[in-house]
Parts: C-alpha cells; structure tokens; sequence
C-alpha cells in the first residue's frame, strides 16, 4: 500500500471513529451514571498497571470530547501524590508538559482546558498515557493526525499506553514510518500488553 493509500485509509479512520465518538459523547451527556461508571473502569485498569510499573512520575492527559474519560486516573495520581505530567498544546504542532496541580487551566489553542504552568521536561518519566482513536495488536496508534504525539514522544524510552474504547481495539492499524508504536493498550474492560512491545 503507497503513502497516499495509506493516508486515505487513515482519514476514513478517523472519520468513522470520531463520528461514533460525537454520538456517544452526547449520550453520556445525558446518562451520569454510565459515564461515572466508565471513567471508574478506566481508572481501574490504569491504577493497575501504574501500580504494576511502580510509576510515580506519570504523563497523562485531561480529556476533551468522545476520548476516554482518564479524570478518575489523573486524580488518583494527584491523591497519590505522585507528579502528574499533562500536555500543552503549542501553536506549531508540538507538545510540551507542565506538572498538573489539579486545579490551574487555560483554554488551549484548540478550545478545550488544558494546564497551565511551567513547562518541565518529559524525561525521566515512568509512564505515559496517551489518548488514540484506535490501537492495533502490533502497538500501531492511530491519533488525530495531527502527528502531536509522534513527535514528542520519538526520543521517550518510558512505556507508553494508548487508552480507547473496547471496540476501537483493532486487529491491525495501517501504519507509517513515523508513527510511535504504543506498548500497552487500556480499555474500560482490559489491560493489553501489544506485540510490538
């Protein structure tokens, strides 16, 4: 498959899975519980394996939309006292982190909260929790597209965990060169370590 097949296939990805997304963020909207419920199995299958990694110093993110609910984890990280790391999103495509207090936010560049502080280095970081629209078995993520995380991540060594809804675990993904495969995948009802890792 060329570059330009591949990039197709992605968009129509991303199309499909970010409409099902809109739909279902609306419907939990409207259901409190179901949501409460999802955030909690997610935090579940997170603090698990934190726990397993022995983590204390955790990069995450504050969710926006259809993305997996991880506010649960995040604040478990904080009432662990251990460091909390969430993106910012820069103007030019890149990320950089700030050590999340649990309470400063801006609106980002995109709309949407997101910390506010100093910018800290990544590194070292024992683990690294990341949102996707969907991961394969082989470790292959797939993102907004953007590329955001690829870059940020190409030089981090930390195991690194992509966070998705059941159904958006897939067999397999189509993937390019710069893509950063992801070692662990988490959804509201497991946690999976992936061939590629």
């Amino acid at each position: 498959m060329n570059v330009d097949d591949l990039a197709g296939r992605k968009t129509q990805l991303r199309k499909s899975l970010n409409a099902w997304r809109s739909q279902f963020a609306v419907h939990l909207a409207d259901h409190d519980a179901e949501r409460l419920a999802l955030q909690e199995r997610f935090a579940r299958e997170l603090i698990a394996l934190s726990k397993k990694l022995q983590a204390k110093r955790i990069a995450s993110y504050m969710p926006f939309g259809g993305e997996p609910d991880v506010s649960l984890f995040n604040k478990y990280c904080l009432d662990a006292r251990l460091e909390l790391l969430l993106p910012v999103s820069n103007p030019d495509n890149t990320l950089h982190w700030v050590e999340f207090d649990g309470v400063t936010t801006k609106t980002s560049i995109f709309g949407f909260a997101e910390p506010h502080g100093p910018a800290v280095s990544l590194a070292p970081v024992d683990l690294i929790v990341v949102p996707a629209l969907a991961i394969d078995h082989s470790g292959n993520r797939l993102g907004k597209g953007k590329g955001f995380y690829d870059r940020a991540l190409a030089e981090i060594e930390a195991p690194l965990v992509a966070v998705v809804y059941e159904h958006e675990l897939l067999d397999s993904l189509p993937a390019q060169p710069h893509d950063h495969p992801v070692n662990f995948a988490v959804t509201q009802s497991q946690t999976l370590r992936l061939l590629g890792s």
